[in-house]
């Protein structure tokens, strides 16, 4: 063998050079013993963990599953709600809790857009009053004008006028006749438009103050204000501002109501003070309050009086300098 690799040895430094580029296996000699017993300064990796661990994910897959189990237990608590049925009857249902803010949120916005539709619905209402009612002013100006135009150009002759005409052109009075009835059918039809108009006027008038008139009162329920009470406030307006009876007939707004309410429990109040006032005045004095005596005062009083009198004794003497 050493035979071998005399042959082999290379004979000259670039031959060795050589010999190390073609056989690079030479470099990475075998570990000596030393070497093999020293730690390496690498990390190395251990799979056999990897091998024999589970996935951590699959440890906590049954945790996940019991608490979303318990969420589930948590969110499905019933409620017990009584309803209508089909038939009217009253009647309770149980929903859970996500049905329950499901129909409550339902119900917020059914009731916002209902009132957004009744709100649109008055301005809707209100808009086609004011214009009906710009329209039937200006009918009624349009008919009076012509009523009064019809009178002023028809040129209609007197009484008298017509006597002597029939006397003298008989014709002519025959066609001025017809020509009266005429005008006057004209200003017939113009008079029973105008009082239609007029008629409508009114129905619409007090239409609006009577619906005018619920509504009032429906704000002034909320206040626990009855008939009664408004009698008493505007009794109130009356007496003490002097407001006529016919203006505050004709007061629709709840917000001028819940005004004078207060005006009047403010006179109210002045009256009530002015009597309690006269009635403290009026009432009897009372006596005045004796003040007590302080005991040791009490005791030095009494101690002065057996000293005045010689009769004070040597526990007196002991009293008094105790308490002085």
């Amino acid at each position: 063998m050493s035979t071998g690799q005399a042959e082999q040895a290379p004979a000259s430094i670039d031959d060795l050079a050589q010999f190390l580029v073609d056989t690079p296996e030479a470099d990475a000699s075998d570990p000596t013993e030393e070497e093999e017993g020293q730690p390496s300064d690498e990390p190395q990796q251990d799979n056999s963990d990897e091998a024999t661990d589970p996935d951590p994910a699959e440890d906590d897959a049954p945790e996940e599953d019991e608490e979303s189990e318990e969420a589930k237990k948590q969110t499905s608590l019933k409620f017990k709600v009584p309803v209508k049925g089909d038939d009217g009857a009253d009647t309770t249902i149980e929903v859970d809790e996500k049905e329950l803010v499901a129909g409550y949120q339902r119900h917020s916005d059914y009731t916002r857009k209902t009132q957004e539709l009744a709100t649109k619905e008055r301005e809707v209402t209100q808009a086609v009053a004011t214009k009906l009612q710009e329209g039937q002013n200006y009918y009624m100006q349009q008919a009076q004008m012509a009523h009064a135009a019809v009178r002023q150009f028809a040129g209609l002759k007197s009484p008298e006028e017509m006597a002597l005409l029939a006397q003298t052109d008989p014709a002519a009075w025959v066609q001025e006749q017809q020509r009266e009835r005429f005008v006057a059918s004209t200003l017939q039809q113009i008079e029973q438009g105008v009082q239609r108009e007029t008629a409508q006027q009114e129905a619409t008038r007090r239409q609006k103050e009577a619906e005018a008139y619920e509504a009032t009162w429906e704000e002034l329920k909320k206040d626990g204000l009855d008939k009664p009470a408004l009698k008493k406030i505007f009794d109130t307006m009356q007496d003490k501002y002097k407001v006529p009876a016919t203006r505050l007939a004709n007061v629709y707004d709840p917000i001028l109501v819940r005004i004078m309410r207060d005006a009047a429990a403010y006179q109210e109040l002045k009256d009530k003070k002015a009597s309690v006032v006269k009635k403290v005045q009026e009432a009897p004095k009372l006596p005045a309050q004796r003040q007590s005596v302080p005991k040791q005062e009490q005791r030095n009083k009494s101690l002065n009086a057996k000293f005045a009198s010689g009769k004070a004794k040597l526990k007196d003497l002991a009293a008094y300098l105790e308490n002085n």
